[in-house]
């Protein structure tokens, strides 16, 4: 082997290994899993497309290391479904021999060095743009815990981890926002915050610097920074660039997929529709909001079909094989899911309490608005929406429509806003949207921004019933859209040889600075935090056109209450006991390493947050009358979580600082930490009703059974399939006549069997009064559910698998 042959496997084989030492030092472990994991294979892919004798550019950079986390992704999904455990040893060695693979198929090695495409990527406006956008991503990106839907993720994750081979089906949305975690987490071996979120901050910055290069290459660079810049300050992509969510993914994947198929449209070779098509597969992977780009997909696919008709059998022999790798990815989780009794479940919640079946159509140009402005200022809005208008007047400047067009929409703006006129207000963007594309004034790049901004656009601003903030998926098309008019300011200033464009560039960065400043504030600043004390550190400087914001939708906003503190004290036995609190199970439920929770009256302790997001409901003069402050958490020095236990005080409340507890919190979270054990010390039941649900076992008090008096009774349920069904639990005392009754809701009706997850264990607690002419004696105890609808009992299974009628026969009470 010659000199050259020797060099090309050398660096990338140092690096390989280097990479695994890395993993083997506690210091550097997550470094080296994030390495192996999310760069290493990326590099080589824009080895791969970059082909022979070429250094990759920063196009094949970027798409190489989208693919290259689709490509850990969809691995990791494989080996999902091996039955068992997901293990380091697995993983380790998987990703190692995808990594040599490349590294002995990559035509030119130079990738792995540290030259390539290097004045491309370090040299302005592409550094620029991606430092503004890590300033807003990575800035403090481990201050806040973990926000409700990050923690169904991350418990997701440690459950998957463990060989539960379901989790992924439950999750009602693709698979990658777990997959992602699970695989960081497989080979770092703990996890926190900030460890956790990078990934997809980095896919953040990764579909950034995508638009940028997408829109340099559609149009010019002037657009390309314009837009990137407009996006990277976007208050929505910042809030979910800074938590494990699928968001970043999705506009990482679709952007650089059509970066990708452009390149092909415009001659280039099969590969790049073969990552295009890829990539797109992985953006569906992470959610179905990635299909809303499809559009402008195929029109890019049908570009390059019709301008080489004469090579029509080859071309499409390429799509078709395309296509097919990309329906094949797909298959991998969507075949199994849509086999999967929870599939049904999720049509059902996406066709009814997402996208609505009671209207034809919707109007929520107005009522986004509130959540909007929130995120983002409202100067950043209105002025994106002015250069969307002026951008769509663009393709009728030389057909004399212009001045006839801005008349007829000014006059119908009005009516088009109101929420009332979702008929007429749909219909009537959607023919201007198709004049726009059809106009022989618009360019094929123009034509498939329009696409890309506007078909996300009309589907949620008109057909979904509650968009939330999945309206995010029409700002990356606006914000390329958004530049044409600037640029075309910027270049005829330029070409008019006077000093116009340099007052121009001086506001433009001033007016950048200005949008820039409030997400900034709302997400990265959090000494306070302004989400969580709205109105009273509300920014002055940025107007709103109401105080009021809504219920729910937020997200990234920074929140620390000091729950790792609550977790090091469940784990040193200091903290034992039964809780309930008024942050969300998703929330508590992770840092409290698997303490059991309740949601009725009387726990052991009462754990209470400040300024709680998605607050639930506790009784607060129960608290002032039988409990006593027992802990005082602080994070910075100011109070933030209360620890009350019941009883009276026996001792003065003790302090504790959160920046003591954190180190060691996370040092010990592992998944097995994070999942709940079953309970123990409860009387088994093993009773199983409608197959769908198993009762497991019992905690049954009767100190206080006797007429007039109560028993007290813990339930303890197993789901064993998803539910579609409002169930209602039924405790009875009955012996020839109803001695005690009690009929509820689970969790003294915060835990709806509608709710429940196969393998979920669920407390449900009821005390159960006695009558006062209750005769002493025995008195069999039944239980059971009944559908609340029709009031149809469930029917009961014993232990031993046979039917006995529709109640369990759980015990028997003695009546003093």
């Amino acid at each position: 082997m010659n000199l050259h042959r020797r060099s090309r496997y050398f660096w990338p084989i140092l690096l390989t290994i280097l990479t695994n030492i890395g993993l083997a030092m506690p210091p550097t472990r997550y470094g080296a899993a994030f390495a192996l994991l999310w760069l290493l294979p990326g590099l080589a892919w824009a080895g791969l497309l970059a082909g022979w004798h070429r250094r990759p550019t920063a196009e094949e950079v970027a798409v190489g290391l989208g693919l290259g986390m689709g490509t850990v992704v969809v691995l990791t999904l494989v080996l999902y479904y091996i039955p068992g455990p997901l293990t380091f040893p697995t993983l380790l060695v998987t990703v190692n021999m995808l990594v040599l693979a490349f590294i002995l198929v990559t035509p030119h090695p130079s990738i792995w060095n540290l030259g390539f495409g290097i004045r491309d990527l370090v040299i302005c406006p592409l550094s620029f743009i991606i430092s503004i956008a890590a300033l807003f991503r990575l800035l403090y990106l481990g201050y806040s815990e973990f926000q409700g839907d990050e923690g169904i993720v991350m418990m997701r994750a440690a459950r998957a981890i463990l060989g539960d081979d379901a989790q992924l089906f439950y999750h009602q949305k693709g698979p990658a926002e777990v997959l992602l975690p699970i695989a960081t987490w497989t080979l770092s071996g703990t996890i926190n915050e900030w460890q956790a979120r990078l990934p997809f901050a980095f896919a953040s910055l990764l579909g950034i610097a995508g638009l940028y290069l997408l829109s340099r290459r559609w149009f010019n660079g002037w657009s390309g920074l314009i837009a990137a810049l407009l996006l990277a300050i976007n208050g929505y992509f910042i809030g979910f660039g800074r938590i494990v969510q699928y968001q970043s993914l999705v506009l990482a994947a679709t952007t650089l997929a059509l970066l990708a198929l452009w390149r092909w449209s415009e001659g280039e070779g099969h590969r790049w529709l073969i990552a295009g098509a890829a990539l797109l597969a992985f953006g569906l992977l992470a959610h179905y909001d990635a299909g809303l780009v499809l559009p402008a997909a195929v029109y890019t696919v049908g570009r390059r079909l019709w301008r080489t008709r004469s090579r029509w059998r080859t071309l499409r022999a390429d799509v078709l094989s395309a296509a097919l790798l990309a329906l094949g990815i797909l298959a991998l989780f969507y075949l199994p899911f849509v086999r999967n009794p929870n599939f049904a479940k999720t049509l059902g919640y996406l066709s009814g309490a997402r996208i609505g079946t009671k209207e034809p159509l919707y109007n929520n140009l107005l009522s986004s608005l509130p959540l909007a402005t929130f995120y983002n200022s409202t100067y950043y809005l209105i002025g994106l929406a002015g250069l969307l208008i002026i951008a769509s007047f663009l393709p009728f400047r030389r057909f004399g429509l212009l001045i006839p067009v801005s008349c007829i929409l000014c006059s119908l703006a009005p009516l088009l806003l109101r929420s009332s006129a979702p008929l007429l207000t749909g219909p009537i963007l959607a023919l201007l949207l198709t004049l726009i594309i059809l106009s022989p004034r618009s360019s094929p790049a123009a034509r498939a921004a329009w696409l890309w901004f506007g078909i996300p656009f009309l589907f949620y601003f008109f057909l979904v019933r509650v968009p939330r903030t999945h309206v995010l998926n029409a700002f990356p098309g606006a914000c390329i859209l958004a530049s044409l008019p600037l640029t075309r300011i910027w270049q005829r200033l330029r070409a008019s040889r006077t000093t116009h464009h340099v007052s121009l560039l001086t506001s433009g960065l001033a007016i950048l600075a200005l949008l820039a400043y409030y997400p900034y504030l709302m997400f990265v600043q959090h000494d306070p935090e302004i989400k969580r004390t709205w109105p009273v550190h509300r920014p002055a400087l940025y107007w709103r056109p109401s105080d009021k914001v809504p219920r729910d939708g937020y997200f990234g906003f920074p929140y620390r209450a000091g729950w790792k503190v609550v977790g090091a004290l469940v784990e040193e036995g200091i903290l034992s006991g039964v809780y309930a609190s008024n942050e969300e199970q998703e929330v508590s439920g992770w840092y409290t390493r698997g303490a059991e929770r309740t949601y009725c009256p009387a726990p052991e302790w009462y754990l209470i947050a400040q300024n709680v997001q998605d607050e639930v409901p506790v009784d607060r003069a129960e608290i002032e009358t039988a409990y006593h402050l027992w802990g005082e958490i602080q994070v910075a020095g100011e109070p933030k979580l209360w620890i009350y236990r019941r009883g009276s005080a026996a001792a003065s409340p003790g302090v504790y600082r959160v920046e003591d507890y954190v180190s060691r919190f996370d040092a010990r979270t592992t998944p097995a930490s994070v999942v709940p054990p079953p309970p123990g010390e409860i009387t088994p039941a093993g009773y199983t009703l409608g197959e769908v649900v198993r009762l497991l076992g019992y905690h049954l008090d009767t100190a206080d059974a006797r007429p007039g008096g109560s028993i007290h009774l813990v339930l303890y349920w197993k789901a064993l399939r998803p539910m579609e069904t409002w169930y209602q639990v039924f405790n009875q005392l009955y012996y020839g006549a109803m001695w005690g009754q009690k009929d509820g809701t689970p969790g003294c009706g915060l835990l709806p069997t509608i709710f429940w997850e196969p393998g979920q264990i669920v407390r449900d607690e009821y005390t159960i009064p006695l009558a006062p002419s209750t005769p002493p004696g025995d008195i069999p105890l039944l239980v059971g559910m009944y559908n609340l609808g029709t009031g149809e009992r469930l029917p009961v299974r014993d232990p031993d698998g046979v039917p006995i009628s529709d109640a369990i026969p759980l015990a028997v009470v003695t009546v003093r």
